[in-house]
């Protein structure tokens, strides 16, 4: 065989190879945009759930140690 027919032959697989790389290379960009988003949207559930918390903890507190600001209940005296 000559350099020449294995030049012509080796052309067309290293062009396989390249084009091989530069697909997965994309799929692994979208997958890491992906995983951002997923990991972007956990961070604002957990933040709500944060905010909750606090909000119930505060009125469990309150339940506990009623004082009259924070008290809804109306107290009646017997007639």
């Amino acid at each position: 065989m000559s350099w020449e027919l294995l030049l012509l032959l080796a052309c067309p697989l290293m062009m396989l190879f390249c084009m091989k790389g530069m697909f997965s290379g994309n799929k692994e960009s979208k997958v890491n945009q992906t995983q951002q988003y997923e990991l972007q949207s956990l961070q604002i559930k957990m933040a709500d759930l944060m905010e909750q918390n606090h909000k119930l903890t505060q009125e469990i507190e309150n339940l506990k140690n009623p004082t009259s600001e924070d008290s809804n209940i109306v107290k009646l005296k017997k007639a």
